[in-house]
């Protein structure tokens, strides 16, 4: 069998093209489902089950690889340098996963030495807000066959006694430190345009100390993945963006009780304590098109400072999405609908979503979903010097994906609030 797999992986080797670089504009969702290592007398799940964003971007400053964020601080030949976070699984069963919520993201630097144009390896030493420490040594390349573009690694990782005694020994057990041995692959399938499927299968061999622990009952742990992305169409220029000008938006908003739907169809109430919020967004131009369609597409990170009532101290929100414009053919004024998708980080939950956690008795999670929808004028009918803005309302929806989400706590609900802005486009 081990020889089967080794000619395999030789045989897709020779037969692919070694001219796929991984540059990739997108949003997916997958289905997760990963086996869970953990010892329990009284919960005797095996495998853990849930959903995953996924997010991709790259440019000359910095990357968004699925779970990997990345800053380039400095190339110089072969070698690439940087600053990245990775989130990190814990995976228990699902009734445990809204207390603990140990779904994390590591930090750390990256060196990276390219081999060829398609193939590298990464030297990353990582630790998180716990100070528990791990480094791993990583080779991966990037492979195109047809449509088919995969991406084979394996990862070395040495860890430290306080990594391994926090995310396996579950700080129940002091486990020191030891190494174990990852190995992987990730594929995407350009199936027509924009719309892509997405897969992973990952297998980690756990350390020796790690596998003598009472805690667990496993020698390794797997990841499976399959779902599908809207990505930047690979027969098209990488920024399809002639004409588009990136913009600043600026709004404020009002919290309300009313969940989206009733908000969409003019069901609105007001927020007893009157909780508001002022955010600013950045919209950077990727595609003028999407599925062939005139809707322009940005990469658009934003932040929001929710000011402080007489339930809530001041708090900020740091958000990172994808939005999608459609101009409607009207005459004589331009209007436009709008609609994003991305992640939402709050330093603080607000009270609007506390309140309905604890009515539901359940722990509130910092990382939701975010969605904006919008529709705005461009207010050049007034004058041809202001064709550059546009003045628009939108709906700033965090949620947390029906408890299905581990990474967002497996909770249900969040927060709306109903917004005003202006929109400049330099």
């Amino acid at each position: 069998m081990r020889y089967f797999i080794t000619l395999a992986i030789c045989t897709i080797l020779l037969l692919a093209r070694n001219e796929y670089d991984d540059l990739t504009w997108g949003t997916g969702i997958v289905a997760r489902s990963a086996s869970i290592p953990y010892y329990d007398p009284v919960v005797k799940d095996d495998t853990l089950n849930d959903y995953v964003p996924l997010f991709y971007y790259e440019d000359d400053y910095f990357y968004l690889h699925g779970l990997t964020y990345g800053v380039k601080l400095y190339d110089l030949h072969n070698w690439q340098f940087s600053a990245l976070g990775r989130f990190r699984f814990l995976n228990i069963p699902q009734e445990y996963q809204n207390e603990v919520q140990g779904d994390t993201m590591d930090y750390g630097l990256r060196a990276r030495y390219f081999l060829y144009d398609n193939q590298y390896i990464d030297l990353e030493v990582m630790e998180n807000v716990d100070k528990s420490t791990h480094v791993n040594l990583t080779y991966s390349a990037n492979f195109k066959y047809g449509d088919l573009y995969f991406e084979p690694h394996a990862t070395l990782r040495v860890k430290d006694a306080t990594f391994n005694t926090q995310h396996y020994g579950q700080d129940k057990e002091e486990i020191k430190g030891d190494v174990d041995l990852a190995a992987g692959l990730n594929l995407k399938y350009h199936l027509w345009s924009n719309f892509y499927l997405i897969g992973n299968a990952d297998i980690n061999w756990l350390g020796n100390n790690v596998q003598k622990s009472s805690i667990t009952d496993e020698d390794y742990e797997y990841t499976l993945m399959a779902g599908f992305g809207f990505l930047n169409n690979k027969d098209r220029k990488f920024f399809d963006v002639d004409g588009m000008k990136p913009y600043i938006r600026l709004a404020h908003g009002w919290a309300t009780p009313s969940n989206l739907e009733d908000i969409l169809i003019g069901k609105i109430e007001s927020d007893d304590y009157n909780n508001q919020s002022t955010s600013i967004f950045y919209g950077h131009p990727l595609s003028k098109t999407l599925f062939n369609l005139p809707i322009e597409v940005y990469l658009t990170p934003g932040f929001a400072f929710h000011h402080s009532s007489e339930v809530q101290e001041s708090s900020q929100e740091f958000i990172l999405g994808f939005k999608l414009y459609y101009t409607l053919p009207l005459p004589y004024i331009d209007m436009r609908l709008g609609l994003a998708e991305g992640v939402s980080y709050m330093n603080e939950v607000i009270y609007i979503e506390k309140a309905e956690m604890n009515e539901k008795g359940l722990k509130p999670s910092k990382l939701t979903f975010y969605l904006d929808t919008s529709v705005d004028l461009n207010l050049g009918f007034l004058h041809d010097n202001l064709k550059p803005l546009w003045i628009g309302a939108s709906i700033h929806h965090r949620c947390s994906g029906f408890e299905e989400v581990s990474l967002f706590g497996r909770i249900k609900g969040g927060s709306n609030y109903n917004t005003v802005y202006l929109q400049w486009h330099f």
